[in-house]
């Protein structure tokens, strides 16, 4: 069932219906990857014929992974050159596509970009101990990506180390704001969203927000309330000055990454 949250928006904007499928259009941009798969891809069995591309860029048996879930105009192979820098860090970084995109096979929608993510990390974790890759597990999430580590985030501390969240939303406030109409005028409730304000509230382990001040998509605000809303006595907030949702990495690289390794080293220390 797709989730309330696609049947909330489907009333009258602007004195006409809204057609379902201009709604998934605006909220999932899914391409296929003009690369053909080498060593470093595996599609992870979905089930009923749904497979999910995923990119392993691994350099270290005994070095800390990212598993990350990037935005939804972006496709994993689009992130190899971050992949090498992470790898130069000595931080091994495996990206995951959603359904649809890259070399996935399937239609993306609100419910399936947070249950796949549960069979995403179940088959990362596996590989990682059948490989004997000892390091820590740290979850990454850019913007819809934040929701499905999120969703993965009541699952700490058994199956990862920390949390970072880039450029993600609290509630679906900013995403009714895109569209040209509010969440009372459509009798939207926060029940029938993702409620990733409601799952931070639950998680408490090491969390690092990463939040661009002049973000046109998500303000900088749903970073700041994200923050705000999780428990954890170990948490972090970068601010991107000067940057935008979408150049984020333009901006302020050396310091997005820099503050990213700092992260990840010092949860894998266990300090």
């Amino acid at each position: 069932m797709i989730s309330t949250v696609l049947l909330a928006i489907t009333t009258i904007i602007n004195g006409q219906d809204m057609d379902l499928n201009i709604l998934s259009s605006f909220l999932f941009h899914p391409r296929k990857s003009y690369q053909d798969m080498d060593e470093k891809d595996i599609q992870i069995n979905i089930g009923d014929s749904v497979r999910v591309g995923s990119r392993f860029h691994l350099v270290s048996k005994s070095a800390p992974t990212i598993l990350f879930f990037h935005g939804n105009g972006e496709i994993a192979t689009e992130y190899d050159d971050i992949a090498r820098v992470y790898n130069q860090k000595n931080i091994n970084f495996i990206i995951a596509d959603f359904r649809g995109y890259g070399f996935s096979i399937g239609t993306p929608d609100v419910e399936n970009t947070q249950s796949d993510a549960h069979f995403v990390l179940d088959y990362v974790l596996k590989y990682l101990k059948e490989k004997n890759y000892s390091g820590s597990l740290i979850l990454m999430g850019r913007s819809l990506g934040s929701v499905s580590v999120l969703e993965l985030a009541k699952r700490y501390p058994h199956d990862f180390s920390g949390l970072i969240i880039e450029s993600g939303f609290a509630d679906e406030g900013p995403l009714f704001t895109l569209i040209g109409t509010t969440p009372d005028s459509v009798g939207f409730k926060k029940e029938d969203g993702f409620l990733n304000g409601e799952k931070i509230k639950k998680y408490t382990g090491p969390l690092l927000i990463i939040h661009a001040e002049q973000d046109h998509i998500i303000p900088f605000s749903q970073g700041e309330l994200l923050y705000d809303s999780c428990p954890s006595k170990d948490k972090y907030f970068l601010p991107v000055p000067h940057a935008n949702h979408n150049n984020i990495l333009a901006v302020s690289f050396q310091k997005y990454s820099e503050e990213i390794e700092k992260f990840v080293k010092l949860e894998s220390s266990g300090l």
